[in-house]
């Protein structure tokens, strides 16, 4: 098992990626920093990605890009992680965004076919209780989740997402075509890990003006130690 922590060379990054690095350590996790795209279109970070798109635009410095442009550039990161867990030689990779905390090591088989959420955002990490929660004993199947902060899937789920942008081309950003109810494109079904092992730490945003606070409800367990 190993966790690869998305982020970029920008000072927030590489501060919130040193917490999210700090905190696999504590649970025993083994990690790697994964440097994404930035200061580029989309579609020429797509290109970076080793994966055959529909975008083949070549790369171009962009001093200050948009917002669109950078979160489209995080998402092709994500897609690049899949493949480097499908090409790696372990059995389970874990995608981290830079802001994810790990508060409890992983103590379940990750299913084939599935992504696996490993918890919600908020913007005070002290409100839930991971010690009274306890480890991780179950996966509950889930319509949606706000955010691909922090999830698993095996090896060979990651080789399924890789062949479907491949075959159907880039669908949406991450959250919308993975994660989001009711905007999800992807065959993969999802889950959440109860209870939850991860957080999404939310602080200052590297892409949007402000950070999304949104969740969907609460799992029993996470609710009930959230206070």
């Amino acid at each position: 098992m190993k966790a690869y922590i998305l982020k970029i060379d920008t000072p927030i990054s590489n501060e919130y990626a040193k917490t999210c690095a700090d905190s696999c350590d504590k649970v025993g996790l083994n990690w790697e920093y994964f440097n994404g795209y930035q200061n580029m279109t989309g579609a020429a970070a797509w290109g970076l990605t080793g994966i055959k798109t529909q975008f083949n635009e070549a790369y171009r410095y962009i001093e200050n890009p948009n917002a669109a442009q950078k979160a489209n550039a995080c998402s092709a990161g994500h897609a690049a992680i899949w493949k480097k867990i499908a090409e790696g030689p372990d059995d389970i990779g874990i995608v981290l965004e830079h802001d994810a905390i790990m508060l409890q090591p992983i103590t379940i088989p990750i299913p084939e076919n599935m992504i696996v959420t490993l918890g919600y955002k908020m913007p005070d990490i002290e409100r839930y209780d991971h010690v009274a929660a306890g480890l991780p004993t179950e996966i509950i199947p889930i319509r949606g989740h706000e955010g691909a902060h922090a999830y698993a899937m095996t090896k060979n789920t990651a080789q399924f997402l890789v062949n479907e942008i491949e075959a159907r081309g880039v669908m949406s950003a991450v959250d919308n075509a993975y994660f989001i109810m009711g905007q999800r494109s992807t065959r993969v079904p999802l889950g959440i890990m109860s209870p939850t092992p991860a957080i999404g730490w939310l602080r200052e945003s590297t892409i949007w003006g402000g950070s999304a606070y949104r969740n969907y409800n609460f799992i029993p367990s996470f609710q009930e130690n959230y206070k």
